[in-house]
């Protein structure tokens, strides 16, 4: 029995194939996101800094986009913390072919500012540079209007040749007071954006 016993133990050791450790790539989508484009009147601009608030919102809903919507979200990069991925590609002048060669995506947003009206638009671009969603919002001047007092005048003429006296009144009327709230793109419209985007990436 021993001898039997000892013999499959021999038999099985020497037909062991050898382990290997399979190691499968993330699918998880990486981002990068690019600094924002503002034109203001079609003229590029650099009062406005929306990159922080792209970032934040970025990160704020990527946990529902991957409950709510299976986006599979990663990482998400910015210009201070690409450079764990990549110190030498030139990622503010060529983001697409830079994420593409680090197999990653890409976040590209444009902001347009003009008298009447503002707009912002994401494209989200896939490893490949291929756009794979996208989302704009948009917001028009906002006009309100306050409608001025009536003002009453009186006067009284006195003609004497009959002695009659007369009595006039007169009522005017100001221009109602118009107040313009120009079309800005604040907190709320950059979530709003990134919110659509997310739930795009089907």
């Amino acid at each position: 029995m021993l001898f039997l016993l000892f013999g499959m133990l021999s038999w099985s050791g020497e037909d062991t194939p050898d382990m290997e450790i399979e190691v499968n790539a993330s699918l998880d989508k990486d981002i990068y996101i690019a600094p924002p484009v503002v034109k203001q009147d079609g003229k590029e601009v650099s009062d406005y800094d929306y990159a922080p608030i792209v970032f934040s919102k970025m990160v704020m809903y990527k946990k529902t986009a991957n409950y709510y919507y299976d986006a599979k979200i990663g990482d998400i990069y910015n210009d201070i913390t690409i450079i764990t991925l990549d110190q030498h590609c030139n990622y503010k002048e060529k983001p697409i072919l830079c994420s593409y060669e680090n197999s990653h995506w890409v976040l590209k947003t444009d902001i347009q500012i003009t008298r009447d009206k503002a707009y912002i638009s994401m494209t989200l671009f896939d490893d490949a540079g291929q756009p794979a969603s996208s989302a704009t919002v948009s917001k028009k001047l906002r006009r309100k209007v306050i409608p001025r007092r009536r003002s009453e005048q009186r006067s009284d003429t006195s003609i004497s040749p009959g002695g009659v006296n007369a009595s006039r009144q007169k009522r005017s009327e100001d221009d109602p007071l118009i107040l313009n709230f120009p079309a800005i793109i604040d907190e709320g419209d950059v979530g709003q954006a990134v919110q659509l985007l997310y739930g795009s990436l089907r």
